[in-house]
Parts: structure tokens; C-alpha cells; sequence
């Protein structure tokens, strides 16, 4: 049984897929602050969780340790598109550590849905 971390979070340990990895490298270069000292964590970071309600939202680890995302600040707000969908991505931060991605849908569906493509993204 899996165990649900604060009701919105599922403990999760796997590597970054490559598109997740693509869009945190997008988003730490696209930032509205320079944060581009941020990008070598990027190879770094594995998933520690996810969100439960079926977005592709995901919070990490760096070098295996879940990074702590109380107190985290914005870095990266975009939004995009997933399937003719409106999404919001942002990139969160704490203590100079990449703690999560969130990607959520504007309109508030309750439909599984995956990243958005790079290309994708609003106002680039």
C-alpha cells in the first residue's frame, strides 16, 4: 500500500525522465531572476513525490535527499498548453535548491494529463 503524504503527495523514487528534465533546464534559463546557478542541480535531482489528484506535478531529491519545500519561492511561472488545454508551470526553489515542479490546469479539470511541451509554452 502506498502511503499518501499530506493527502496531495505520494512518496515516489525515480530518476527525471528526459522531458522533465528538458522543462526544469527551460524553465531555470527562462526565469524572470537569474538563476542559472541553479542549472548544474539539474542532472542531479530524482522525483521524491507527486501529486495525487492526477496532474504531472513532482517534488524532488537532490543527490537522494528529499529537498524540504516549506518556505520555497517562485523562480519560473508560465503558462502552456497540454492537449488543447490551459496549464500554469512553475518552478519552485528554497534555500538555493530546486524543490518542485508544478504544473496545474487553469480551468480545473480533474482529467490525468502530462507535461506540456516546451513548445507549448505562452509567451516565449
Amino acid at each position: 500500500m502506498t502511503e499518501i503524504v499530506n493527502n496531495f503527495r505520494e512518496p515516489l523514487s525515480r530518476p527525471l525522465t528526459q522531458q522533465e528534465r528538458d522543462l526544469v533546464r527551460w524553465l531555470l534559463k527562462h526565469s524572470h531572476r537569474d538563476v542559472s546557478n541553479l542549472l548544474p542541480q539539474v542532472d542531479r535531482l530524482s522525483v521524491a513525490s507527486k501529486c495525487t489528484c492526477g496532474c504531472p506535478s513532482i517534488d524532488f531529491s537532490l543527490d537522494g535527499e528529499p529537498v524540504v519545500s516549506k518556505g520555497e519561492e517562485l523562480v519560473s511561472d508560465w503558462d502552456a498548453e497540454v492537449e488543447g488545454m490551459p496549464v500554469y508551470v512553475q518552478l519552485w526553489v528554497r534555500n538555493g535548491q530546486i524543490t518542485s515542479l508544478e504544473v496545474g490546469s487553469l480551468p480545473g479539470s480533474d482529467k490525468r494529463f502530462g507535461l506540456p511541451a516546451i513548445e507549448s509554452i505562452l509567451g516565449q
